[in-house]
């Protein structure tokens, strides 16, 4: 069965042969959720002018202490209940079954994992990310 385009790869490349951006397909339906997956999480509310409810912005709980993050009690909403919200809000074709959060504030590195299915699909796959105040991929 021949597989459709379904969305731009993030970075954006270009196809030397086609001129087109590359894309991902049907067939890399996981690969798709977990691109997504890690806008939401990197995105800052406020930074997409047209959702400024977009985003968990994960970079802004780097210096937060592990207890008030998990509990809510910075000006931050409680992390677990924001990354939950933004994937059910944004995300609806997908559904968490294990969402993991550690964090060392030592070294001020946060990793959260995502276990996930998709709905119509069924296929499950875990998304994994870990970021530091090193980590290159920072929004700005």
């Amino acid at each position: 069965m021949p597989t459709q385009s379904i969305t731009p790869i993030v970075p954006l490349e270009i196809n030397e042969e086609t001129g087109a951006y590359e894309t991902y397909d049907t067939a890399d339906i996981t690969k798709v959720v977990d691109q997504n997956l890690k806008m939401i999480l990197l995105t800052r509310p406020g930074e997409r002018i047209t959702l400024p409810d977009f985003g968990v912005g994960l970079s802004r709980y780097l210096f937060e202490l592990k207890s008030q993050i998990e509990l809510g009690t910075t000006t931050l909403p409680p992390i677990r209940e924001n990354i939950v919200s933004q994937v059910s809000a944004f995300l609806p074709y997908i559904t968490i079954s294990n969402l993991e959060i550690s964090f060392n504030n030592d070294e001020s590195v946060m990793q959260i994992k995502i276990s996930y299915y998709v709905n119509d699909s069924g296929l499950a796959s875990l998304f994994d990310l870990t970021l530091s105040e090193t980590t290159e991929n920072l929004p700005v």
